[in-house]
């Protein structure tokens, strides 16, 4: 794969998109509003990016969560063979709904994104550079999001977070 493939606005919206909602992950038990509170501090993890073409490339991250109560801030750092990427957002709840805005600093790219929460997961719609859903799944101490689109070179993102 060449350097350009994960660099490409496409690939690059969305998968700065499932990296900013990482973060929105609520427990079975607990309102979105707690489960910020539950993200406070230093996370660290991988996971992948596949492409249309069948191709797949390996994503480490790094994350910082702040504030708490019904909103989150956060700081998130990844890179792959070919990227790098800083990427800053912040979340709001509102009982099950979830929305928030996400700014990545060394593209330029940005969005914004809504959806609601229900048990130990959240089904989020993103909008901005790229459009798409995602799914995530909390499981113990880690977060999970699994992505998909249509009619990009980015297929589908899987990483997963655990506290660091």
């Amino acid at each position: 794969m060449d350097a350009n493939t994960l660099n490409s606005a496409a690939g690059r919206g969305l998968v700065l998109a499932a990296l900013v909602y990482l973060a929105v992950v609520p427990s079975s038990a607990a309102r979105a509003a707690d489960a910020f509170d539950a993200l406070k501090g230093n996370w660290s993890g991988s996971g992948s990016a596949s492409f249309a073409g069948g191709e797949t490339e390996k994503l480490r991250c790094t994350a910082r969560y702040g504030g708490g109560g019904s909103n989150l801030s956060l700081s998130l750092k990844c890179a792959s063979a070919s990227a790098q990427i800083h990427l800053t957002g912040n979340l709001d709840a509102n009982g099950n709904k979830v929305s928030g805005s996400w700014n990545e600093s060394s593209y330029g790219q940005s969005g914004d994104a809504y959806g609601s929460t229900s048990g130990g997961s959240v089904r989020l719609k993103i909008s901005g550079t790229q459009s798409g859903f995602l799914t995530l799944n909390v499981s113990g101490g880690r977060h999970s999001v699994a992505i998909s689109t249509k009619g990009s070179t980015l297929s589908g993102v899987n990483v997963s977070l655990g506290r660091r």
